[in-house]
């Protein structure tokens, strides 16, 4: 999995968003939210589109959770 969805995952696990929320307010399938973001046995990383959406409904800015990601490339 890579580490914006890993990140998001976990900001979405510690504010306690409910899944079937998000996938009704986003169109992210259900399955895919779960499986990218709390089933760590499937590794499955969001789609650019499906992250784009949730960070969309979230109001958050995409890049906070890849910032890490390019101190570890760089």
């Amino acid at each position: 999995m890579d580490l914006p969805t890993k990140n998001l995952g976990s900001y979405i696990r510690k504010k306690g968003f409910n899944l079937s929320e998000l996938s009704r307010k986003t169109g992210v399938p259900y399955m895919a939210l779960y499986n990218s973001l709390m089933n760590v046995k499937e590794d499955r990383a969001l789609r650019a589109g499906e992250y784009l959406s949730l960070c969309k409904h979230l109001e958050l800015d995409p890049m906070m959770f890849y910032k890490d990601e390019q101190k570890e490339a760089g």
